[in-house]
């Protein structure tokens, strides 16, 4: 192979082996050290000494020896002991190298040397000169890495996660012993055999960590921190079980809520996410650790506050109940008050109509009982309680409540009219949407006696439609104010002086109850007009009529 062969391959060699050329070391990815420092230009110093002793030598073998190859071929090896040195040294080296050379020829063979002489010694310095491009070319690359590497470290440290680096191989060997053992189902082998988990957990190390992870865990330097993932996590973690089928079964990423333990002894929660790129190998494996105890102390603070809110939901729907009864029972109370007084003004006659009094006697005992129904009703409303649903005739029920009704109208100088277009079965609960119905009537004649309305009416109009009964309940007062125009069923919206702000939304929770639909809107003509919508008693959809 000759000497020329031989030399390309120790060259090879050597610039695989060659430590970094401006330090004189492999390149490590962190340089912090002085005491590295120091060693680094101790070796460099006894480097350049068997760089010359070497050079001395070779100088002796060729210029004084009878080998007729090409000595000089072997002062590559000089310039590859002398490879750490800064490009403009190696470029000495490398002249000081040809000039020997040159020397070494004219002392062996004179000025005037055979034709194979010159010829070796050209293969020399053209070995010279590439040997020495090579070195240069690769000083330059290792520059690059080397700004590349210091790049990447600043990076990685002036993020504001926490990044480790880990070796998890013992894992994936501790996973392949399994598998040779037999062992399918690994989850349950896991779950049956934690201490399995926990020596794995022991085996894993960390290479290498940024600055925030020495600042989460509370450690000064990296000399300092703890070489073992072990020595972070506690005894109890159950993450790494969940980490290890993540390796197993080959994920791209894995990621885990867990806890770690800081160097004084503190807890931290934690989010860990680890990157499993494909085909790569595992003894390097990039992981993000996100401090989420502020996290946790929001989301303490948010279910506590959760917990005020549900109690004063509470406090607030006994008002709201309370309340309820109140407004509801208020229309029967003043229903007896009002018979009581008819039956009190016909026995004050000269010649009391004992007809009249019994007939207000008797709207009294229903109204009587129209409040123990309401009490029964409001409490299985408010409760949540289900409605007693029976068949019923919408007219008949809408007639009946109508009656009741114009009594209290004509006191107050209002008419009712009610009028209906086929007839309408549907299964609902009587009494609540008799009071639906009555809520509707009194908030109308309110209205009109609030505006100071000439002559109030109010038209009830029932219409059987395919699949549902529509109820319309009309006033001619001034209609519904633009500010109540949205916001008409919400609970405590009022625009009555005194007014609770119930009577509408208890309406629509009466509707809810039957499945129905309930709308209130300006009628074109004038007034307002609730509109409610109600499925009949068949299978039929409900298609309800344009207002």
């Amino acid at each position: 192979m000759g000497w020329a062969g031989a030399a390309g391959i120790a060259m090879m060699r050597v610039m695989r082996e060659t430590p970094d050329s401006r330090t004189g070391t492999a390149p490590p990815r962190v340089r912090q050290s002085a005491e590295d420092d120091r060693t680094r230009v101790h070796r460099a110093g006894s480097r350049q000494a068997a760089a010359l002793l070497l050079a001395a030598a070779i100088f002796v073998l060729d210029s004084f020896s009878q080998l007729s190859s090409a000595v000089a071929t072997l002062y590559l090896l000089v310039l590859l002991v002398a490879s750490g040195s800064s490009g403009a040294r190696l470029l000495c080296w490398s002249i000081g190298c040809a000039g020997l050379t040159l020397a070494g020829m004219l002392i062996a063979h004179g000025i005037a040397p055979p034709i194979d002489t010159i010829v070796r010694m050209l293969v020399s310095l053209a070995t010279n000169a590439a040997t020495t491009g090579l070195l240069l070319h690769r000083q330059a690359m290792d520059r690059r890495v080397a700004h590349q590497e210091r790049r990447y470290a600043t990076m990685m440290d002036s993020l504001a996660v926490a990044i480790w680096e880990l070796d998890f191989r013992p894992v994936t060997a501790a996973i392949a012993g399994l598998r040779a053992e037999g062992v399918v189902d690994l989850a349950g082998y896991l779950r049956a055999n934690p201490d399995f988990v926990a020596a794995t957990q022991r085996r894993v190390r960390i290479t290498d960590v940024n600055q925030t992870a020495l600042t989460l865990m509370g450690v000064p330097n990296k000399q300092a921190f703890f070489r073992k993932l072990v020595d972070f996590l506690p005894d109890a973690d159950a993450s790494f079980a969940a980490c290890i089928l993540a390796i197993d079964e080959q994920r791209p990423m894995f990621q885990a809520e867990s806890r770690l333990v800081a160097a004084d002894g503190t807890s931290i929660d934690v989010i860990v996410a680890f990157s499993f790129a494909p085909g790569t190998s595992l003894d390097r494996v990039p992981g993000s650790i996100l401090d989420i105890r502020q996290h946790k102390r929001l989301q303490a603070t948010v279910e506590r506050t959760r917990i005020e809110l549900e109690r004063v939901q509470r406090t607030v729907a006994i008002g709201a109940m309370s309340a309820s009864i109140a407004h509801e029972i208020n229309q029967p109370i003043a229903a007896i008050q009002s018979y009581a007084d008819s039956a009190r003004r016909w026995l004050a006659h000269p010649e009391p109509d004992l007809g009249e009094v019994r007939r207000s006697l008797a709207g009294l005992d229903l109204a009587v009982t129209a409040t123990r129904d309401v009490m029964h009703r409001v409490r299985n409303l408010v409760g949540g309680s289900r409605a007693e649903i029976a068949p019923l005739l919408l007219e008949t029920l809408v007639s009946d409540t109508v009656a009741i009704a114009a009594r209290d109208l004509t006191a107050h100088g209002a008419t009712i009219r009610f009028t209906k277009t086929g007839t309408a079965p549907i299964r609902g609960d009587s009494i609540l949407l008799k009071h639906l119905l009555l809520n509707l009537i009194t908030n109308a004649l309110q209205a009109m006696e609030a505006a100071g309305t000439c002559d109030p009416q109010i038209e009830v109009a029932m219409r059987a439609l395919p699949g549902c009964a529509q109820l319309e309940v009309r006033d001619s007062g001034p209609g519904l104010a633009t500010s109540a125009a949205d916001t008409p069923f919400e609970t405590f919206y009022t625009t009555k002086p005194g007014g609770m702000g119930l009577g509408l939304t208890i309406c629509r929770s009466i509707i809810d109850l039957h499945e129905g639909r309930i709308d209130i809107a300006n009628h074109p003509e004038g007034g307002a007009m609730v509109s409610i919508a109600l499925p009949l008693a068949t299978d039929t959809p409900c298609i309800s009529a344009a207002p």
